[in-house]
């Protein structure tokens, strides 16, 4: 992506994120950017009268603005003029002062908006870019990219923008003055001064992209490092991602050190053109004094507006090249807003009305292919229905293919041919919300937010009550135990849910899912992590939250899916084996040799009581 076409992506975007009160800050802060550039520049006109006047003993003589009074014209003697000289100054510094606080306000709302905007993007890009991200780097993605906008929005309001201005009233000064060698200067240096911005923009751009991709690269090893500090202690290994760490650093060590050689080249450069500016300017001045051209006070004004124009103009390259190290910041921000999200994918979707079709559940898979890559094959002509209110089990090795109809159930990802249908509606037919409100998940590796368990259960129905959270809570046999830690439901789970054991998370994540009220329960291997007893109990509350309710069970553990209606096996992909449980280990096929090989007799007593429980159901 270009320099301009990034610029303009990124104008744009903060122009539709601006609201009015940001339009409004900011149109204040240029109404005092412009009053402080105009009276900047009228502070050394003054100057010039009071010093000669102080020459000559003329002062300046102007209109009254008040005829009625009797006087035609006011004399400004020295008192006059140096007070209106400093008052310039004060007013200008005054101007510039008052104007950071619109300023500061605008921005930080427009940040606000920015960051909500881009968290939204991120998390509704599809599973696929999540299952690749990394979040150190997608972490620091965004907030360099935020910076970046905080560096192009400063520089335009503070830097440019007050250039601009300055240049053009002392140039209209100059012509007035009837001085061209001295306009002719300031031409010829703010030229000088567009041609080295210009090199240096060009020669800081690819140390910037640089910068920005190594510190990406170093904070994502960073905060992997820290978030697996578990298996790194578990290894011995902190020395090892120390060192690992440290590399990555050392990489960025080294373009920052070629974009700050580049930087202090052009400064050198700028310094030059200063130089050359100010000397022309001078000499100038002392000709045009001596020959009786000028006076001591266009003198003076002509060398303060040199002054006064360089260290702007100094000001605008150090805001170019900042622009263009913002700019490379914005660029990895940009396309990650260009990637589709899923709602974006899902305008694209069968024509239907976006509503989740009434009903109690029936779920249909007609004839589905999937493959992550075109040469891996996961699922191949897979079909069945659950009725509603049955329970259907999905079972078979690791890497047969049963998460992913999970996924596909979800819409993390699209089929390659087939479709599955939710009360006789094709999923792609309906609204993602609506699809995804219909279907509640118990995961494998329940997760939990760095918060109170009541937030954790909460969050499978936003906006729940107290009481609706408790009630969930009770159907996951899990109140007790809250009531009984020091906090109640507002205790703190910890980073991932580690404060609470493996049979705890999965009793928050079955309250969670039983809160939703869905029309259907997914349920994916969860019971995998825990022991057999533990795994017994958690069964019996997946049974009772689920009773009634359409359910899929996805296993490897078939002593989960003994009370199941109907057991499909897969293998590779396909459909080997279909049946109830009975029959299926009376069919000794693939699933009576699964039965065999984890039905011993330790946990014997345990298969026959979840038996005997579904044959008194």
């Amino acid at each position: 992506m270009s320099l301009k076409s990034t610029l303009r992506q990124a104008t744009s975007l903060a122009w539709t994120e601006a609201d009015r009160f940001v339009k409004k800050r900011l149109t204040l802060t240029l109404f005092f950017v412009l009053g402080t550039a105009i009276f900047a520049a009228l502070a050394p006109i003054a100057l010039k009268f009071a010093v000669d006047g102080l020459g000559s003993g003329q002062w300046v003589s102007v209109k009254s603005p008040f005829p009625i009074l009797g006087q035609t014209s006011i004399t400004l003697g020295p008192v006059a003029l140096i007070l209106f000289y400093i008052f310039s100054l004060w007013i200008s510094r005054s101007f510039g002062e008052i104007r950071w606080f619109f300023f500061g306000t605008a921005d930080q709302r427009l940040q606000r908006r920015l960051s909500r905007r881009l968290f939204g993007h991120v998390i509704n890009l599809p599973m696929s870019f999540h299952l690749d991200r990394e979040t150190g780097a997608l972490n620091q993605t965004l907030a360099q990219g935020l910076a970046g906008y905080r560096v192009l929005l400063n520089h335009a309001v503070f830097t440019i923008l007050p250039v601009l201005i300055e240049v053009l009233m002392i140039g209209a000064v100059l012509a007035f003055l009837s001085q061209p060698i001295f306009l002719a200067i300031l031409s010829l240096s703010v030229i000088g001064y567009g041609a080295a911005f210009a090199y240096g923009v060009a020669r800081i751009i690819g140390p910037s992209r640089d910068v920005s991709a190594t510190q990406v690269d170093a904070y994502a090893n960073l905060t992997d490092s820290i978030l697996n500090t578990e298996t790194v202690k578990y290894f011995n290994a902190e020395r090892f991602i120390g060192e690992r760490y440290d590399s990555a650093l050392a990489k960025s060590e080294r373009h920052w050190a070629t974009f700050y050689a580049r930087k202090s080249m052009n400064g050198v450069l700028v310094a030059g053109v200063f130089g050359l500016s100010l000397g022309a300017a001078i000499f100038a001045g002392v000709l045009q004094v001596r020959q009786g051209a000028m006076t001591l006070g266009d003198f003076v004004l002509v060398n303060a507006y040199m002054l006064q124009i360089v260290r702007p103009l100094e000001t605008l390259g150090v805001a170019l090249r900042d622009i263009a190290y913002g700019v490379a910041f914005i660029e990895k921000m940009m396309g990650l807003m260009d990637r589709k999200t899923e709602e974006g994918a899902a305008e694209t979707a069968i024509a239907g009305d976006g509503r989740a079709p009434v009903g109690t559940g029936q779920l249909e898979v007609r004839k589905i292919a999937f493959s992550y890559l075109p040469d891996r094959q996961i699922l191949n002509d897979i079909s069945f229905t659950v009725e509603p209110g049955k329970t259907l089990a999905v079972v078979g090795s690791s890497g047969a293919g049963k998460s992913s109809l999970i996924r596909l159930l979800m819409r993390f990802y699209d089929p390659n041919e087939g479709e599955i249908c939710l009360n006789g509606q094709s999923i792609h037919a309906m609204a993602l919300a609506d699809l995804r409100r219909a279907i509640a998940v118990v995961p494998q590796d329940t997760v939990l937010f760095n918060d109170t368990i009541a937030y954790n259960i909460g969050f499978g129905k936003q906006g729940s009550s107290p009481a609706e959270i408790e009630q969930a809570a009770r159907l996951a046999h899990i109140h007790d135990k809250i009531l009984a830690m020091p906090q109640g439901y507002q205790t703190k789970v910890g980073e991932r849910g580690l404060k609470l054991s493996g049979g705890e998370k999965q009793r928050v994540s079955i309250a969670r899912a039983a809160l939703k009220n869905p029309q259907m329960f997914v349920f994916d291997e969860a019971t995998s992590s825990l022991d057999s007893k533990t795994e017994q109990t958690i069964l019996d509350n997946l049974i009772e939250v689920s009773k009634g309710m359409t359910t899929l069970i996805i296993a490897h553990r078939l002593s989960t899916v003994v009370h199941a209606d109907e057991i499909i096996v897969l293998d590779r992909g396909e459909i080997v084996e279909r049946g109830r449980h009975e029959t299926l280990v009376k069919k000794n096929g693939a699933y009576a040799a699964m039965w065999r090989a984890q039905h011993r007799p330790e946990n014997g007593q345990e298969v026959s009581g979840v038996i005997g429980k579904k044959e008194s159901a």
